[in-house]
């Protein structure tokens, strides 16, 4: 845990870690409005700035970083003036969180993870519906897709100087 934490009333950094079709999109506009927050959604600015990239094209990934790096210096700004910052993408790895964690300790805020712990068969059936639907900004996934995914999620702890939230 950090031996220095924010003092009570700072800004707050919101993580997200789940399956793709877990919840994270909804819970990241649901704090964005109670909060109020900045909400920050990587898929929606991927789309945006880079139109027709599928998500299967090796330059996906390099695209997503930058971006995720981009995005992360404007949540730094947004949380030195006492707001609140959703950062609305997959927290799913060890390296990611302290990448996080360690921007908003810069800004003087505390961070907060929201696990979202709904189940393989449950995201993927919602992943489907979504794009089925149509619903803006959402990437096709499959069971395998989703399965691998599952595979590479890296359970979050309290001693990576978070405050885990457990939603079920």
């Amino acid at each position: 845990m950090d031996a220095h934490p924010p003092p009570a009333g700072s800004p707050t950094l919101h993580l997200l870690y789940g399956l793709v079709g877990s919840g994270k999109s909804t819970l990241a506009r649901r704090l964005e409005a109670e909060g109020p927050a900045v909400r920050l959604t990587l898929d929606e600015w991927m789309m945006r700035t880079h139109p027709g990239l599928a998500l299967e094209d090796p330059a996906y990934g390099e695209r997503a970083t930058e971006l995720r790096g981009l995005l992360g210096e404007l949540a730094e700004q947004v949380l030195r003036t006492g707001a609140d910052v959703v950062l609305d993408w997959n927290c799913w790895s060890r390296q990611r969180r302290a990448e996080a964690i360690a921007g908003a300790r810069r800004a003087g805020a505390e961070v907060v993870l929201h696990r979202l712990t709904t189940s393989l068969e449950e995201s993927t059936r919602r992943a489907r519906a979504r794009q089925e639907a149509g619903a803006a900004f959402a990437h096709a996934v499959d069971a395998a897709g989703n399965s691998h995914l599952a595979g590479l999620l890296e359970e979050p702890s309290e001693d990576e100087g978070l405050r885990l939230v457990v939603h079920r």
